[in-house]
């Protein structure tokens, strides 16, 4: 009979990282959220929402009061600057903490806030483009794949 030994220790070894890879996401999640905060910082230097679409510029009253159409950048840059993200256990988001984050993400109108000068457009800048998967994916699969180099 002839009898062949197998050392699989590295096999398993490497199984073993997979799985505590695969539970311990904290990692993956900081590196994901490290990149969605420069995604979505680009998207003020692009005026465009992550599916791509232009965002409305100003009204020609927020222009003949600032003196120029800077839609949603403001003078400050506040907004586009202070975009953070948070995990939490196995939840990874990321946005701003301003008071007029939520505005501007979704709109408003001069109705329901009566100190705007007018009706502010939806100019989306949270999400995730096509791009955007694209990189999570790949990130994803180079955390995974440290578990076997």
């Amino acid at each position: 009979m002839i009898e062949v030994q197998v050392d699989d220790s590295r096999v398993a070894a490497a199984l073993a990282e997979l799985v505590r890879r695969a539970h311990d996401l904290r990692p993956v999640q900081a590196d994901l959220g490290e990149y969605f905060i420069e995604s979505t910082k680009r998207r003020f230097a692009t005026k465009t929402a992550p599916d791509g679409t232009q965002w409305k510029g100003n009204a020609q009253v927020t222009i003949d009061g600032k003196g120029r159409d800077d839609s949603l950048i403001g003078e400050s840059r506040r907004l586009s600057n202070e975009i953070h993200y948070r995990i939490d256990g196995t939840r990874l988001s990321w946005g701003s903490s301003l008071v007029y984050a939520g505005m501007q993400q979704n709109g408003g109108l001069k109705a329901a806030y009566p100190h705007l000068w007018g009706d502010i457009p939806a100019r989306p800048y949270l999400g995730l483009s096509g791009g955007d998967e694209q990189v999570l994916l790949e990130i994803l699969q180079e955390h995974l794949a440290g578990a076997v180099n």
